[in-house]
């Protein structure tokens, strides 16, 4: 199984460390990190593309929406995970935001994330990744 590169977008220090040590736990160690939207584009323009992306829909007077179109129109991200405490109505437009600009969303995490909510997600990415590889051999 090849290594995971993911690219966290959430504002609140506090939270920020403990997905980055979450994923840790899950033996992903090439995470970049970023506390808003100018600094997630200057670590993808210097670290290239992602597997995943975490993406807060609010951050610093912006929304992850802003990201979450960009990574899909750059194809900057293979898979996203939303992260939200908004309402259901606003995290369901960002979900078929992602996927209206081709974006596959492995789901949304509520705050504060559960180590077990976020290791769902990211086996489901890497399964599909494995059935993908397995199928291409073929």
């Amino acid at each position: 199984m090849r290594p995971l590169k993911v690219l966290i977008l959430e504002d609140n220090a506090f939270q920020l460390m403990v997905l980055h040590q979450m994923l840790n736990t899950f033996r992903i160690f090439d995470v970049l990190v970023a506390e808003n939207l100018d600094s997630a584009r200057r670590s993808l323009a210097r670290h290239g593309t992602i597997d995943v992306a975490i993406c807060d829909l609010y951050v610093e007077g912006l929304t992850g929406l802003d990201l979450i179109r960009e990574l899909a129109v750059k194809r900057e991200a293979m898979a996203l995970i939303i992260l939200s405490c908004a309402a259901p109505h606003i995290v369901e437009k960002a979900v078929m935001t992602a996927r209206s600009e081709g974006l596959r969303v492995l789901g949304c995490l509520a705050k504060p994330v559960t180590v077990n909510g976020l290791g769902q997600l990211l086996d489901a990415y890497r399964n599909h990744d494995a059935y993908a590889s397995d199928e291409g051999a073929n």
